[in-house]
């Protein structure tokens, strides 16, 4: 299965998806991670958090990624157009399943993103991607008007440790309990997630799209 995974600042992507992209990393799937901003240029100050997605990419089975230039929480100031044309410029490949942010995000660059991805993705014929939205902790809860309505559930029991191995690489980014970016935080999602489904650990997802054939 050929994945591709898009994520506004590097981190979306552990924290929305990280134990999904491990899961399916050990089932041989290829990966494919697009990050679009440094993560960190609205603050004027640190680390370009794109630096370390070599150690996070090894850790998760992440195959290749690529990284954009984009204003930092400002992705609304640039045309669609040319976040589209990143995204076409970047994949060489016919994804099966995309991982993308929720339109409801609180923060500009996710909503951006989504719409980008639904954009270059429109449906073409021949072309059968299926479309998964996720959740990002202190972003898509932090919209009180989101509607974030996850109906598609991985049992990531096994993968949890990956996840979690993959934020520490982000720890700057962590916030103390019970801050929903908290160590304890994502993990209680897991658990409650999975507890809707008669699972131990679950991530769940949003379903944008799927073509069954």
């Amino acid at each position: 299965m050929n994945i591709l995974v898009l994520a506004a600042h590097p981190d979306d992507e552990t924290l929305g998806a990280g134990a999904t992209i491990a899961k399916f990393a050990s089932d041989k799937a290829t990966i494919k991670l697009l990050t679009f901003t440094d993560g960190v240029g609205a603050r004027g100050r640190g680390e370009n958090r794109n630096v370390r997605l070599e150690k996070v990419s090894e850790i998760l089975g992440i195959y290749s990624f690529s990284v954009g230039s984009f204003p930092d929480n400002a992705m609304d100031s640039v045309s669609l157009l040319s976040i589209c044309k990143f995204i076409e410029s970047n994949v060489d490949f016919e994804p099966d399943l995309i991982f993308t942010h929720h339109p409801d995000c609180l923060n500009v660059d996710h909503a951006r993103v989504y719409r980008a991805t639904v954009t270059a993705f429109r449906p073409q014929f021949g072309h059968h991607q299926k479309i998964l939205s996720y959740h990002i902790p202190s972003s898509t809860d932090y919209n009180p008007m989101a509607h974030f309505n996850g109906n598609v559930y991985y049992d990531v029991d096994k993968f949890v440790d990956k996840k979690m191995q993959a934020l520490k690489v982000y720890d700057d980014e962590m916030r103390p309990y019970p801050h929903t970016r908290s160590y304890k935080s994502i993990m209680n999602r897991m658990a409650v997630n999975g507890s809707e489904v008669g699972l131990r650990h679950a991530e769940k997802f949003q379903l944008i799209r799927d073509v069954v054939c």
